[in-house]
């Protein structure tokens, strides 16, 4: 099947099932709702901090979902009414402390260029090639470091994301997004009023912080691993390929049964680049109906971890390395030359 027929293929799946969307969504929110209230309840009868704690934690998966679901709602996927998108969009934007326009914006400009090497710096990791860090002043190259290091990525930049830089619109913003962030932020600042007037200060340190703290350092890993792997394809302008990029770009990345669920079957990434409006839930039988979508190689769940230590992209040889794997590299093309 070539592209043209596959794309075709592809928009087969493109419209939303409402009453699936519902479904999803009502489960996603009473999940939430319901863990609060468990976590509230445990609070007021005194159980130990470190219970509550570990609980919060646990629960942060939902949070995850739910902003997958607003991921769907910012690429008008999730229902055929635009303004549904919109209206759900805005309402789960509060709940995941992200504004819509703001975000929409940006994950958009990562769909069109990702993979482009010429095109980094919105919306995605911050990546360099193994050559411009060669050529990198001192401070710079100790800065990526500092960035690539992953305690500091999931425990300290994933929150900084979430609960601070998104309360500022992001670069080239437009008055829409603008609104979108100034609406998002008087939300919050009505809803956490709201939260402590009925849980008190010390239930949103106990329970609302560290699901968002969970969640935004889930949801970070799941957005590396989707683009950060060994044989994960760049290209430079002149030679970057859409199909390519969606194919060898993003990941195919397995989980299991309970995880796919909570994560919306996102893992199937390199679909949703191919077809960003397939709704989430319909991923997995988009997979299993299609056979060219299977030729990829699969990230397996647990070696994905390999992956946090991958930093460098090696033009010459196409792959993604460790620090310690590119200096080898170097070393070796020395030495031969």
């Amino acid at each position: 099947m070539d592209q043209v027929e596959l794309h075709k293929v592809l928009n087969r799946y493109t419209h939303p099932d409402t009453g699936r969307s519902l479904l999803q969504i009502s489960t996603a929110l009473a999940l939430y709702l319901t863990s609060v209230a468990f976590l509230t309840t445990l609070l007021h009868f005194q159980a130990p901090v470190i219970i509550i704690l570990l609980l919060s934690l646990l629960t942060s998966p939902i949070i995850v979902q739910l902003f997958i679901i607003f991921h769907d709602c910012c690429h008008t996927s999730y229902f055929a009414s635009r303004r549904a998108c919109f209206l759900l969009g805005h309402f789960l934007g509060v709940l995941t402390f992200t504004a819509y326009y703001d975000w929409q914006r940006t994950h958009g400009i990562h769909h069109r260029y990702m993979a482009n090497l010429e095109r980094r710096g919105v919306g995605d990791i911050w990546l360099m090639t193994l050559s411009e860090y060669r050529n990198a002043g001192k401070w710079e190259k100790l800065r990526y470091r500092l960035y690539r290091n992953p305690f500091f990525m999931f425990f300290v930049s994933a929150p900084f994301l979430f609960l601070i830089l998104n309360r500022v619109p992001s670069k080239g913003f437009r008055k829409r997004e603008l609104l979108s962030v100034l609406f998002t932020d008087l939300m919050l600042v009505l809803l956490l009023s709201f939260a402590s007037a009925l849980i008190g200060w010390k239930g949103l340190l106990l329970i609302l912080l560290p699901m968002m703290l969970g969640a935004s350092m889930l949801g970070l890993w799941l957005f590396y691993v989707q683009h950060q792997f060994r044989h994960v394809y760049w290209a430079h302008n002149g030679e970057w390929d859409r199909f390519r990029a969606a194919m060898e770009g993003s990941s195919l990345y397995l989980m299991p049964s309970i995880l796919r669920w909570l994560s919306c079957n996102i893992g199937y990434h390199h679909i949703h680049h191919l077809a960003p409006r397939i709704p989430n839930y319909r991923l997995k039988q988009c997979f299993d109906e299609i056979p060219e979508l299977q030729e990829i190689d699969p990230v397996p769940y647990l070696s994905g971890l390999r992956n946090i230590s991958l930093s460098l992209w090696d033009e010459e040889s196409g792959l993604l390395l460790s620090f310690r794997e590119a200096l080898e590299n170097v070393e070796k093309r020395e030495s031969e030359q």
